[in-house]
């Protein structure tokens, strides 16, 4: 019963990261264009 558990906690971790990263990755290109840093400081 070990491995099936181990199993999925692994392809949860995997699927966490890839998630985080495409995430990041889409955000990154969204905030790209506006070069004003003012609008960035202005969300956070």
């Amino acid at each position: 019963m070990k491995y099936p558990i181990g199993l999925l906690i692994l392809i949860v971790g995997i699927y966490a990261i890839t998630d985080l990263a495409i995430k990041t990755r889409y955000t990154r290109k969204r905030l790209k264009p506006s070069k004003n840093k003012k609008s960035i400081n202005k969300i956070n």
